[in-house]
């Protein structure tokens, strides 16, 4: 059974108990779909023939009562804990998931020690255990040099503090290298604009489709580029339209850039 990584990238909004929606329609902008089940939409889930694959879709209860029913050939598949893990962890359950991802760690693959180790940095970031959810992350990259969630998920950590430099060394790995992919294209020009390089942030934001831009945590930076960018009218025509998620920490960096961009309006309504 093909081993399922859990991918939660770490923004500001990290910790808290809702989920930014990230389901993504198109596979060819989903560089990590090998990994990782949470950005699949509701097509792409149904395509799977795999039973944990229906806990992303809110069948829990009936998932985890067969799981259980399978107790006894447990051995025959030593993704089952991390796949219970994986069921408790999107019902937000979060101290079973952390339970069952421990119980993971006796297997004798190092794949399946790997994606437990990536899930409990997640499970960390939730508390804001951020060198705990670090080291965490490290020593899945060390159990498997190959998988990109956990690469992904440490350089987001890196973006999220400000250490650009080792963000991108990450994401211009080999292991990424001519990847197309949403939250790519987006840490990328997101480190970009944190370091007001306008030109390169506006090459990665051309390559998201239009669609994806209206995402509140990419229209948020989007409409930041555009108000340094000096288009303002777009600015405020890109946060009007953006899918308001309901995550307090988006909500308020939502707040602070419509607060800029009113502030930006009225100085040039002045000049």
């Amino acid at each position: 059974m093909k081993v399922i990584y859990l991918l939660l990238l770490l923004t500001l909004c990290s910790c808290a108990s809702q989920r930014l929606d990230r389901k993504i329609s198109d596979q060819d902008l989903d560089a990590l779909s090998d990994e990782t089940f949470l950005r699949y939409n509701d097509a792409r889930l149904a395509s799977s023939k795999t039973l944990v694959s229906r806990c992303y879709q809110g069948e829990t209860d009936e998932v985890l009562k067969e799981y259980k029913e399978q107790f006894l050939k447990k051995d025959q598949d030593p993704e089952y804990w991390v796949h219970i893990g994986n069921c408790y962890f999107v019902s937000n359950q979060w101290s079973k998931a952390e339970f069952y991802y421990h119980l993971s760690q006796e297997s004798k693959k190092n794949s399946v020690k790997a994606l437990a180790m990536n899930n409990l940095a997640l499970l960390s970031f939730k508390y804001e255990q951020w060198e705990k959810g670090k080291d965490y992350l490290q020593k899945s990259i060390a159990l498997a040099p190959n998988a990109k969630v956990p690469h992904f998920n440490l350089a987001q950590l890196y973006i999220q503090f400000g250490h650009y430099k080792e963000a991108l060394a990450i994401l211009n790995s080999p292991l990424f290298r001519g990847k197309r992919d949403v939250d790519l294209m987006f840490s990328f020009a997101n480190i970009a604009l944190y370091q007001n390089d306008l030109k390169t942030a506006e090459k990665w934001f051309k390559k998201i489709p239009s669609d994806y831009l209206k995402r509140e945590d990419i229209a948020i930076t989007y409409s930041l580029y555009l108000i340094k960018k000096g288009q303002l009218s777009l600015a405020s025509e890109v946060l009007a339209k953006r899918e308001r998620s309901q995550i307090p920490q988006l909500t308020e960096m939502s707040k602070m850039a419509s607060k800029i961009l009113k502030t930006r309006l009225s100085q040039q309504q002045k000049e």
